[in-house]
């Protein structure tokens, strides 16, 4: 290639590269007169993200999936209160998904979400309404105790299997008991809404709308000198190992079998069949999911499981984490056969 040549394949790449970038800062977004930045590839806008993959084979979102997991569900349902089946295609979502007008970027608007439980409720917030439409969970207190039925709460019974909270329930967290997504226990009283300080009482408020991304910058004084939660999320991260230790022995003593959870494949909770404490790589398998679910079991690993899918369940709402952990955990020692006593701890009130 003659010098000449490079020179102009090099000017030609800077001008595209000029171009691109000052169409983009054109178009980008404003937010109080400054420019919003979108990164592809993360968060909302990953679109090799399993969230926007999990169908590839199947080629079509079904209709009860496609209101959060495909680009155009969303709106859909917040008009019609329904959603329909969409086509699976390498999209993550649009700037459309949650902006009416792209002109002026104005949200969707969301007068009140309605959660699993069947309970509503409006945060006062549209931009926390909206956030909250999808990241809230599939199940609640209601739709385990339907599965549980009449049946003893010792007893291992086939008919039962895993019931998944699903992915980021956040707002769900959030709310506590006005929202009834975690399994609450009869006769206890639990925590609602945790508000925090009024600039940071909201979705957006802490975590970039785009990426999901904590702003942390915000975060201050409070946090960095472990005024804020940090104690609460350690505590919440301790009652974590806890249960999960009780869930492995009660269901050994129980059901006969132990079980481990990963977070490679669904359903999550595997028989561990070699008793190594963990789920390998040739015990993922669909026959090998774990079948010796009790009632007091089910309850426990519920809790646990939305609590682990909810990453910031300390800071989002840490006395309502606790007390379905403390509850799940006073429930497995009641039955004398998890190994466990919660003698030295105090349920958060």
């Amino acid at each position: 290639m003659s010098s000449v040549s490079a020179w102009r394949i090099a000017l030609m790449f800077f001008a595209s590269a000029f171009l691109t970038a000052a169409f983009a800062a054109d178009n980008a977004p404003k937010k109080a007169g400054k420019e919003v930045r979108i990164q592809l590839g993360v968060g909302h806008f990953n679109r090799d993200g399993k969230a926007f993959h999990y169908w590839d084979k199947e080629k079509e979102i079904p209709a009860v999936c496609a209101r959060c997991h495909s680009t155009g569900g969303l709106a859909q349902y917040l008009q019609e209160g329904k959603t329909s089946p969409a086509p699976q295609v390498k999209n993550g979502f649009a700037c459309s998904t949650c902006h009416a007008d792209m002109g002026t970027f104005e949200r969707r608007r969301v007068e009140k979400v309605t959660f699993p439980s069947g309970l509503s409720l409006d945060s006062g917030n549209n931009d926390m309404n909206l956030c909250m439409t999808c990241h809230q969970g599939r199940e609640s207190t209601a739709s385990v105790n339907k599965a549980i039925g009449g049946m003893p709460l010792d007893t291992p019974n086939p008919k039962l299997g895993f019931v998944h909270v699903h992915y980021f329930p956040a707002g769900a967290m959030k709310y506590g008991t006005e929202a009834k997504v975690g399994y609450e226990y009869e006769g206890k009283t639990y925590a609602g809404r945790f508000n925090h300080i009024p600039a940071l009482n909201s979705c957006t408020g802490c975590h970039d709308p785009h990426s999901g991304e904590l702003q942390e910058q915000k975060c201050g004084q409070c946090h960095r000198d472990r005024r804020g939660g940090e104690e609460k999320a350690a505590t919440v991260d301790e009652y974590k190992k806890e249960l999960y230790a009780a869930i492995q022995q009660y269901a050994h003593n129980v059901g006969g079998t132990s079980i481990a959870f990963t977070p490679e494949a669904y359903p999550y909770w595997y028989t561990d069949t070699n008793g190594n404490g963990k789920i390998d790589s040739d015990e993922i398998r669909p026959d090998n999911s774990y079948k010796a679910y009790t009632p007091r079991l089910e309850q426990a690993i519920y809790n646990y499981t939305f609590v682990l899918r909810d990453p910031g369940a300390g800071y989002h709402n840490g006395r309502y984490a606790l007390q379905l952990l403390y509850d799940s955990l006073e429930s497995l020692a009641q039955s004398g056969k998890a190994g466990v006593s919660i003698r030295d701890k105090q349920r958060p009130r």
